[in-house]
Parts: structure tokens; C-alpha cells; sequence
């Protein structure tokens, strides 16, 4: 027996076809193209997410060499906050606005003045931020309200994906906790946010539990048998602690990809009194995350190699190696510090603890010395003081981690485990299965369809530990002054409100 994951990120999608060990048999990736009207704004067409996954469907199927009908089942995972209006068709009225896109801080101020933070925050476990759906679908009220006006469902990723397969509209607890329209505490939609913002929750999908049977697929336009039962999946940073094994308390997850998630395991929803960190839904029924959201670290690592790194990508097609190899082996050359280079991550605004829509990235004590590889030094330590600011977060209310566990692209970095293992002070773990988004919809979809007792009864059997890092204290040591020194720099920034008045500043000169 076999089980199907269907992954839906940022920047592509990818098929895995896995056994009941949490063997991948098969996989296959395909990028989609993200659009940028003007540089904060950034959509995607709904249509490619369906084009290029059937595609890896095919693909991953053919090479998995098993006959079709032997996948009992099928979940997904997908980049979560993204939203796209469609008519009863399911058919896209707009390009779908992305996670990360900035245009909404007008509805934010809107929303902070309508409803106010606290209530926002004590409801649904976030804070109002261009991140969350609900900014996004007040933009198209605002700007569009044609197009709100014919839009029948607003869904997220999985759920455009889930209607597709089965002509159903649902979604997740987890993903549906993320829209900053859902009552996490009562496992529903909140009709007072709502009905305050006028958002008519008649064209939101149904929310159910992950990892629910949901049926079997309608469509023939994919590959899987007609008969492979499609189960709810999970948001992807809750998907992948699933898939590393936060299932009890003390657990604790870093992804890095495009972004990164930092989430722990909670028995109850726990809130920040300052609404740095926030609370969402888990993937396992009736538990719940703390989560920390830091928008572009792999993006800014990618963002050096595309703009930055002709030379390291041209070394990399010569030796047919991964430019990320070639980037870190080059890191490693730079000294503990970066020969006193910081970076600060924040390329399209800032996320947990600052929730600073205004913040930018910053490279700060450049001199003719230095060299390229302190520049991707400085960025891999820039991430790793970011992620310190959160878990230091997490411990302050009372979370306890014994270890992190590393996942995403940026776990295939042993360098970068390490520097993560010495600026936080904590042994970090990677387990076999580097893809635990995609391994947590496996451990849905597998448990959905009764091969186990339950998720977590799911999640132990499955997730196996690779490799540990433990922290060096004579860099401890110099990452702590570091640190300081990082933080000083954003905090000097913030408070004189240099980020606001700087973005503000130029978007009057494009506007006059």
C-alpha cells in the first residue's frame, strides 16, 4: 500500500509517492511563475498550481513503477495565507494573492482601528499583518469589489486543489486558523470578525479537522485512480512538525525554505501577551502550534544567488553541482562574525517578534575588505538571530525545547545547522526524510484512511532522526555579542521610525 502527498509551496509543486515505512518511492517537482505588479505586490495564477501539478502527478506515478490503484490515499500540504476568489465553478476571477504579498496595509490600519489588535489576537491567534487572508479578501471588498461581489468561494491553495479533485468545497482547521477570520479556541469561524469587517463568510469553504476523509477524486484529468480517497491535509509548517514529530510538548521545528517557521507543540491555545508569536491550529486534531513566521531567509539567500552570484552559479554548472553547495562552501571560508558583516533578513517586511510591514533587508558594515563569501556568511548568521529572537519567545512563555528539529531546503546545509546550533544554544536534529511537509500529508492521508490508530500513533512510526548538532561554545560565545549587536541595529532603526518614513518617502516620489 501507498500514499500520495501532494506538496503546493511558494515557488513550485511537488508529487511523493511513499510507502507505509515513510520511504519516498517516487517524486517529481515543477516550478510555477510569481507575478510582481509593483515590487511588494506578488500574485500567482491559481490555473498554473493545477497545470503543474498534474503534471508531477503523471510524473510521479509512472516513475514509481506501482500500479495506480495500490495509492489508497492522497493529502496536501500548501503555502497557507495565500487566497484566490472563484466563481461556483471553482474557475480563478482574480490572480491569487500570495502570502507575501504587501499591498493590504491600508486594510491593516482599517482593521486595527475597526476591531483592535487584542481582539484580533485573543480570536484567532494572529496579529493583523498583510500576511493573513483576511487583509487580502478586504482588498478585493475595497479595490475589486466586482470581482468580491461574483466570487463564490475564497480559497486557500489546498482548497482550490481539494475542489479540483473532488468538486468539494472544504478546508483545514490548520490552514483555515491562518485567514485571521477563524475562532481558534471554538474551532470556527468568528461570525464578530466578520460581521465587523463585512466579510460575508457564506463564501468561505467549510472547515474541517486534517487528516478527514473526504472522498474519492471526481476528475479524470489526473493519473490516480478514481478510487484513491482524497484526505483533508494540513497548512505546510504545521504539516512539516507533524512530519519531524511535534506531537507532544517540548517539541520544537525550524523550517527554512522561502521563509522560516518556527513552531512548538501546544496542548492549548497559548498566547503572547505582547502578540509577537502566535497560535494557530495544529495538523492533529484538538491541538494547537506556537508559531513565529520570519518571511524571507532561504528567499535572501536565493536572492544573493540570482543577483549576486553569476560566479558561483557558473562554478556550479561546470562541477554539475547545486549553486547552494558551492554558496556554503564558500561561507565556510569566512570567519565565526562574518569579519563583522550583519545581515538582516527582513526583504519584504518583518515578521515575528517585529511584525514590521515597513521593515527591509539591510547588509551594514561593508568595507573594501570584505568579501563574497562574508556577504553569505553574514546572511546564514542573520537568519540564525532571527530564529534565537523567536525561540528566546517561546522559552519567556514558558516552552521548554530539548532540541529543534531542522527542515526545508536549508537543513541540507550542515554548515548552516551548525551556525543554527551555536547562535541559539540548542542541539538540532535532522531527521532521514528531509521533505516533512510532504512526509506530514503522508502521515495524514496514511492515518485518514485507517492504515493507523491515529495521526500521532502515525507520526512516531514515521519520522526517524538523521543527524545532530551540538552547539561550539567558543562561538557561542562570540555569536552572543553578535547578536546584541544585530538586534541594536533594528531596534535603533525601528525606533527612530526610519523603515516607514523610508518606504513612505519613496512611494510619495513614484505616486507625485
Amino acid at each position: 500500500m501507498f500514499v500520495a502527498a501532494l506538496d503546493l509551496g511558494t515557488t513550485g509543486c511537488r508529487t511523493f509517492i511513499f510507502d507505509m515505512t515513510g520511504t519516498i518511492i517516487s517524486s517529481a517537482y515543477q516550478e510555477w511563475e510569481s507575478f510582481y505588479p509593483v515590487p511588494s505586490y506578488v500574485e500567482q495564477d491559481a490555473n498554473s498550481w493545477w497545470e503543474s501539478l498534474k503534471n508531477t502527478i503523471e510524473i510521479a506515478i509512472k516513475k514509481s513503477g506501482i500500479d495506480k490503484s495500490e495509492i489508497v490515499s492522497l493529502s496536501i500540504a500548501n503555502q497557507r495565507e495565500t487566497i484566490v476568489p472563484v466563481d461556483r465553478d471553482g474557475n480563478p476571477l482574480h490572480n491569487a494573492l500570495v502570502w507575501q504579498d504587501r499591498r493590504t496595509t491600508n486594510q491593516v490600519e482599517f482593521i486595527k482601528k475597526k476591531i483592535g489588535e487584542d481582539k484580533i489576537y485573543n480570536t484567532t491567534g494572529l496579529t493583523i499583518d498583510p500576511y493573513f487572508s483576511a487583509t487580502k479578501i478586504l482588498w478585493f471588498k475595497d479595490e475589486k469589489p466586482e470581482i468580491y461581489q461574483k466570487t463564490h468561494k475564497f480559497l486557500l491553495v489546498s482548497d482550490y486543489i481539494i475542489y479540483k479533485l473532488t468538486g468539494h468545497f472544504y478546508t483545514d482547521h490548520s490552514n483555515a486558523s491562518r485567514t485571521m477570520l477563524f475562532d481558534i479556541n471554538k474551532f470556527k469561524y468568528s461570525d464578530e470578525i466578520a460581521s465587523e469587517l463585512e466579510i460575508d463568510l457564506d463564501k468561505m469553504p467549510e472547515p474541517v479537522e486534517s487528516g478527514i476523509d473526504i472522498g474519492e477524486i471526481l476528475t479524470e484529468d489526473t493519473l490516480f485512480d478514481k478510487k484513491t480517497l482524497v484526505i483533508t491535509g494540513a497548512g505546510d509548517q504545521q504539516s512539516a512538525a507533524l512530519g519531524v514529530g511535534v506531537v507532544s510538548p517540548g517539541n520544537i521545528k525550524v523550517t527554512t525554505g522561502t521563509g522560516s517557521f518556527i513552531l512548538a507543540y501546544l496542548e492549548k491555545p497559548k498566547l503572547d501577551p505582547k502578540r509577537r508569536v502566535l497560535c494557530s491550529c495544529h495538523a492533529i486534531p484538538g491541538a494547537w502550534v506556537q508559531e513565529a513566521s520570519i518571511f524571507t531567509t532561504g528567499a535572501f539567500l536565493r536572492w544573493f544567488r540570482d543577483e549576486l552570484g553569476a560566479e558561483e552559479c557558473e562554478q556550479a554548472k561546470k562541477q554539475n553541482q547545486d549553486p547552494y553547495v558551492i554558496l556554503t562552501e564558500e561561507a565556510e571560508k569566512s570567519p565565526v562574525g562574518a569579519n563583522s558583516l550583519l545581515a538582516i533578513p527582513h526583504l519584504v517586511g518583518a515578521g515575528a517578534p517585529h511584525w514590521n510591514p515597513y521593515a527591509r533587508g539591510l547588509i551594514y558594515g561593508l568595507s573594501l575588505g570584505h568579501k563574497r563569501r562574508d556577504i553569505i556568511r553574514s546572511i546564514m548568521e542573520g537568519v540564525a538571530f532571527e530564529i534565537r529572537k523567536n525561540v528566546e519567545i517561546f522559552r519567556e512563555l514558558g516552552i521548554a525545547p530539548k532540541e529543534m528539529k531542522l527542515t526545508g531546503g536549508g537543513s541540507r546545509s550542515d554548515f548552516w545547522n551548525q551556525i543554527y546550533s551555536d547562535v541559539i544554544g540548542i542541539t538540532c536534529v535532522r531527521n532521514v526524510i528531509e521533505e516533512a511537509t510532504s512526509l506530514g500529508a503522508a502521515i495524514l492521508a496514511a492515518a485518514g484512511a485507517g492504515l493507523f490508530p491515529d495521526v500521532v500513533k502515525a507520526a512516531e512510526n514515521i519520522c526517524k532522526v538523521d543527524k545532530k548538532w551540538t552547539p561550539n561554545v567558543d562561538h557561542q560565545m562570540i555569536y552572543n555579542e553578535v547578536y546584541k549587536m544585530s538586534n541594536n541595529l533594528y531596534s535603533h532603526l525601528e525606533e527612530k521610525n526610519f523603515f516607514k518614513t523610508f518606504v513612505e518617502t519613496l512611494q510619495n516620489k513614484k505616486t507625485n
